[in-house]
């Protein structure tokens, strides 16, 4: 799946959370994965309550590609991206003929996967069917601890692409996808020596439709808007701890795109998001919620310019994005530089701002697997950074073979964030960033 698509790479960072919530985490450029934008083929993929368990609902059949942006990205995507953006593309229904895709995976241990992609074309129209199940239900315990390796598990995947393609000027398609998942980890269950087993229950139901719909003006000028529609609602027993959350998201994107002429090109636009988040938690606190509501509302505007030529690419972007809650704006500028001095050497330079509204809870729930009392501070504010970045790539021959010489060296620093205190062992507290908070980056790759 899309969590173990990184293990090769040298940008994205890999790791189990913990060998007991079954989580895997991504980092990249030393921060945490909840700071990178995640999207399918532009669109907002992995977001709020998805943060902790999302990367395992993408199965690895499905990605035809995936494009990987350090540093803030470009301001007609969002404004969340503090350390990057990951884009992954579907398996797309172009021309041809009425395909069939089978991938099946057993093993000993009793773990089952089967994904089937079906294309189909039917006159104007073409469509993708995608499904993935995964079955794992056998306790094994191998170290004798009396806990699982890993979580038995059932999950269920659909996605349904449809794409129009009867006329020369419209473009347009419309998504479809359902996951609906269970997961079972801690004690094993058959042992009567244990009398009252710790067992971690996580269920997920998602559905989301999204579509896309474009106008080609002229060779030069085109419009287009993207909306989205997500339901998650999530149910997750760590012990005592149970969290149960339901998250309604709309949001939609509307960007025009004018090449003035063979140097300069201008994008500019609007997006609405819009998300309301009904949770309730109970268990080791001393101050739980049994119920708490809360509504995001966040409206923004974008422009983007660039220019380039055959050996400079320069892309400098705002956005401004009001949020209801704080009733603040807040300014994204971006700005993006890549330069060319040879056919084998490139130059990138990029800074930008981001902002992120975080779910403490969804976004942290490896946390939940212990015995720490939660503690959240009133009045959580938004977290805000600044991201700056130099990347040289040179193409190089050795040894007759092609090979890559990547240097990164990276700074973000934040003005805004939630810290996530755990050098008490007794406590699990979130709040607000009181000082300083940064990530300094260096990497060289061969």
């Amino acid at each position: 799946n899309l969590s173990e698509c990184f293990e090769t790479n040298n940008t994205v960072d890999v790791s189990y959370s913990d060998g007991v919530s079954g989580i895997k985490k991504i980092q990249m450029l030393g921060l945490d994965g909840k700071y990178i934008q995640i999207t399918s083929e532009v669109i907002p993929l992995i977001r709020g309550m998805q943060r902790s368990y999302g990367l395992s609902y993408i199965p690895g059949s499905w990605i035809e590609s995936i494009q990987i942006i350090q540093g803030a990205g470009s301001v007609v995507n969002g404004f969340e991206s503090f350390t990057g953006q990951i884009n992954l593309e579907y398996f797309k229904p172009e021309e041809g003929s009425d395909k069939l895709n089978w991938n099946v995976y057993a093993n000993s241990e009793g773990k089952l996967e089967n994904n089937l992609i079906l294309t189909k074309n039917n006159g104007n129209w073409r469509s993708n069917l995608f499904t993935h199940v995964s079955y794992f239900d056998e306790e094994i315990d191998d170290s004798g601890d009396k806990f699982l390796n890993m979580p038995r598990l059932k999950q269920f995947g659909l996605l349904n692409r449809w794409k129009y393609y009867g006329s020369e000027k419209y473009r347009f398609q419309v998504n479809l996808r359902a996951i609906l998942e269970e997961r079972i980890a801690g004690q094993i269950t058959t042992d009567e020596s244990i009398t009252n087993p710790y067992v971690i229950n996580v269920d997920n139901q998602i559905v989301q439709v999204y579509t896309k719909l474009g106008k080609i003006k002229s060779d030069k000028r085109s419009i287009g808007s993207q909306t989205s529609f997500t339901l998650h609602n999530q149910e997750a027993k760590f012990g005592n701890n149970i969290y149960t959350g339901m998250q309604e998201s709309f949001s939609i994107t509307i960007v025009e795109q004018n090449q003035l002429n063979d140097n300069h090109g201008l994008k500019y636009g609007g997006s609405y998001f819009a998300d309301r988040f009904t949770e309730s938690f109970e268990g080791n606190t001393s101050s739980p919620f049994l119920l708490k509501k809360r509504v995001d509302l966040v409206t923004g505007l974008f422009s983007e310019h660039q220019y380039q030529n055959e050996k400079i690419n320069i892309i400098t972007g705002l956005r401004a994005d009001y949020y209801n809650i704080e009733e603040k704006i807040y300014y994204s500028p971006r700005f993006n530089v890549k330069y060319n001095p040879g056919d084998r050497t490139a130059v990138r330079f990029s800074s930008g701002r981001a902002f992120r509204i975080s779910n403490i809870l969804a976004e942290n729930m490896n946390f939940l697997a212990s015995s720490r009392n939660i503690i959240i501070k009133d009045n959580l504010r938004t977290e805000i950074g600044w991201n700056y970045g130099l990347n040289l790539s040179h193409c190089l021959y050795l040894l007759n073979n092609e090979g890559t010489l990547n240097l990164d060296i990276y700074r973000t620093e934040f003005e805004d964030q939630i810290v996530i205190n755990i050098e008490n062992q007794d406590e699990l507290s979130f709040a607000n960033l009181n000082g300083k908070s940064f990530s300094n980056t260096i990497q060289i790759g061969l």
